[in-house]
């Protein structure tokens, strides 16, 4: 979560129309009341997050000595 906050400040701050993440859209459309847009974009962010956290989960259940 902290990553996701840090990164929509950046965009925000120094982004252009071009270059747009996911947490920066989803701000986009609950902004402009596109609800279900959002709601689908806040279950692929969800989604990713989980998919890394496991990612990370994974790869750090390696051999330990």
């Amino acid at each position: 979560m902290a990553l996701s906050l840090g990164d929509l400040g950046v965009i925000a701050m120094f982004g252009s129309d071009s270059l747009q993440t996911l947490p920066y859209l989803l701000l986009a459309r609950m902004g402009s009341y596109r609800t279900m847009d959002a709601a689908g974009l806040a279950l692929l962010l969800g989604l990713v997050c989980l998919a890394l956290v496991l990612a990370a989960d994974w790869l750090g259940r390696g051999e330990k000595s």
